[in-house]
């Protein structure tokens, strides 16, 4: 009897011990997590990137006091709020984000966009395509809603991200050598181009909004979409009528992965001709990207001996890295 009641008071006591240590760990986690809350909102940046680090695995916990940080005075306490908030997938914190995409802050506007791309919030795409589409926006927040649409896979706004695409400063006419418009062409500065960056982020976009499978609205179909993707890319990989071969790089990078992924064949057709063409770029990076992109889709029969024709003339082109992507080409084929 003895021995039972020492085993029975050293499991209480253990008992005792293990719910003690237990309650310690909660209060200590939720004052940690207190200061974490008050810290976000300083103004010192670094202590706020810690605070923003230290609440990633407890916005769950903290997402209601996140929600109210939306509303607060302070452009900084905001941005991190709508930060944190891409994890939690609670009706209240989407609704909150929404909102947050009119906020006046451009930082805000912005993380409120990605974090609802990484929400996978569905519902706020057409808002996020206002955003990407609105011309006064600041460039970085149209990149974001941009990159948001594509984390949404939202293939109902293909249109608008073609638009984006296409919305490109004119390609220079060439101007005979000796002419008298030579020397002012020489002359005048350079025409800054202000959305390369937003151009390239577009075209990325489309080679995967092109091939997911679209909601069904207004009579979208995949065969649609995917066309629209495909013939906006196209657009995009012509020197004729892009003038960044940044740009042009990564349509032809585009036009390959949409090639891949696509089982149409007439949007398979357009862009292997697109990527053969890109082969004649006068900029090797862009050469590079459509050689690569040749070695990795399977072409429609009817261009196959066309391609294998462009991969061989590759193999003697003037740029190490486009030969070398051709003889890879040429060896996996």
């Amino acid at each position: 009897m003895n021995v039972n009641r020492r085993t029975v008071t050293l499991i209480v006591v253990v008992l005792a011990v293990v719910v003690g240590v237990y309650a310690i760990t909660r209060w200590q986690r939720a004052r940690e997590t207190r200061q974490l809350l008050e810290d976000l909102r300083s103004p010192n940046h670094a202590v706020a990137n810690r605070a923003l680090t230290g609440l990633r695995d407890r916005t769950e916990a903290v997402s209601d006091t996140l929600i109210e940080y939306l509303d607060s005075a302070d452009d900084n306490t905001r941005w991190r709020a709508a930060m944190l908030l891409g994890t939690v997938k609670t009706r209240a914190s989407r609704d909150a984000l929404i909102d947050a995409l009119d906020d006046e802050s451009p930082d805000v506007r912005l993380n409120a966009a990605l974090s609802l791309g990484h929400g996978k919030a569905r519902g706020a795409a057409e808002r996020i395509a206002m955003l990407a589409q609105n011309p006064a926006e600041p460039l970085e927040v149209r990149m974001a809603a941009v990159e948001a649409l594509q984390m949404l896979a939202s293939a109902t706004h293909v249109a608008e991200i073609s638009s984006i695409a296409a919305d490109r400063p004119p390609v220079p006419e060439p101007v005979e050598e000796g002419a008298e418009e030579a020397e002012d062409a020489a002359e005048a500065e350079p025409v800054e181009d202000e959305t390369e960056e937003l151009r390239q982020r577009a075209v990325d976009a489309l080679a995967r909004l092109g091939a997911a499978a679209p909601v069904r609205a207004q009579g979208t179909t995949t065969r649609s979409v995917a066309m629209k993707a495909v013939e906006t890319l196209r657009d995009s990989v012509d020197p004729t009528l892009e003038p960044s071969a940044q740009v042009r790089q990564a349509a032809a990078y585009a036009l390959g992965d949409l090639a891949r992924l696509v089982t149409e064949e007439e949007v398979r057709t357009i862009a292997t001709n697109a990527l053969i063409d890109a082969c004649s770029d006068e900029v090797g990076n862009v050469r590079i990207a459509a050689v690569h992109s040749l070695r990795l889709i399977s072409p429609p029969l009817e261009l196959v001996s066309r391609v294998n024709e462009t991969l061989k003339d590759a193999l003697n082109d003037d740029h190490y890295w486009v030969r070398e992507a051709a003889r890879e080409a040429v060896a996996g084929g």
